[in-house]
């Protein structure tokens, strides 16, 4: 039904084939056998054109109402089904997950980090996921991606730090200076650390995998940290502290959310839940916290 459809639409083959991610022989073979089980001919064609003959557009009219059908059916039970969510990075896991919900409160979602940007698209054609979040563009015709989140580093020191009253720093052109950073894992972090690689003569820079052990000599040193525009939004690394942005290379990303096209009316709106909370939270901070 959904390939009569779309040759109905499409007016090609081919084009109708590109449309629904399969090869045309194997379209041509589909539409041969449901004309020899219905016993009549559902095609024309003028050219390179293909029309529907009188019993074809009859056969169309039930097939969209069928796929109407399909979709309320689908439809009544998703509604209650669990969303899954892989994300690529903690920071917009912690930070999209709780106000998705707090908006959606009628959706079950459940969500995961992953670390291998490499399986995007098995982990999509496998449906464990429905969506994924992540910095790669999966390279699938089924998979389909639009922009979801932007993400930078940004420099967190203390009310008398000598940066605070600045409007950006660029670490590469900054004396030396003392850094704690803690890093765990993820896309953004594997960027974060090949950033920080590139300074490490330049400044002194100390990671911590340990959030507490991290958090307990920035209280107790007031030294600049590193954090980031979605992290800081649930993570507060303490009082009294300045958040600047950086103005190097290599200190932002670009977030994408995923999923099959098959999938897209249930899970585009998670973008879509975003941009709002973007536009109000989410500039950067030129003053104090």
């Amino acid at each position: 039904m959904k390939y009569l459809k779309a040759i109905a639409d499409c007016g090609t083959m081919s084009r109708a084939a590109d449309v629904l991610h399969v090869s045309q022989p194997a379209l041509s073979m589909a539409m041969k056998k449901l004309q020899d089980e219905l016993g009549v001919g559902l095609f024309e064609r003028n050219g390179s054109r293909t029309f529907l003959t009188e019993n074809g557009k009859k056969v169309l009219s039930y097939a969209e109402r069928i796929l109407t059908l399909a979709d309320e059916l689908r439809a009544e039970f998703l509604k209650n089904a669990v969303l899954k969510l892989g994300f690529c990075d903690p920071g917009p896991m912690r930070f999209f997950v709780p106000l998705f919900q707090k908006k959606n409160p009628d959706i079950a979602v459940t969500s995961e980090l992953f670390f291998d940007e490499r399986e995007i698209e098995n982990l999509l054609l496998s449906r464990r996921y429905d969506a994924v979040v992540s910095l790669r563009r999966p390279d699938n015709a089924a998979i389909e991606t639009v922009p979801f989140a932007d993400e930078e580093l940004m420099l967190s020191v203390a009310a008398n730090h000598p940066l605070a009253n600045r409007k950006s720093v660029c670490l590469a052109n900054e004396p030396r200076l003392k850094l704690v950073v803690y890093c765990g894992q993820g896309a953004f972090v594997n960027q974060t650390k090949a950033f920080l690689d590139t300074l490490k003569d330049k400044h002194d820079i100390r990671l911590f995998d340990d959030y507490f052990v991290f958090r307990q000599l920035l209280d107790s040193t007031e030294q600049a940290t590193l954090t980031t525009k979605l992290v800081r939004q649930y993570r507060n690394d303490g009082e009294n502290r300045v958040i600047v942005p950086l103005a190097d290379n290599g200190v932002r990303a670009h977030y994408l959310l995923s999923c099959l096209a098959e999938n897209k009316r249930r899970t585009m709106p998670l973008a879509a839940a975003y941009p709002v909370y973007h536009e109000k939270r989410l500039c950067p901070n030129h003053g104090r916290e």
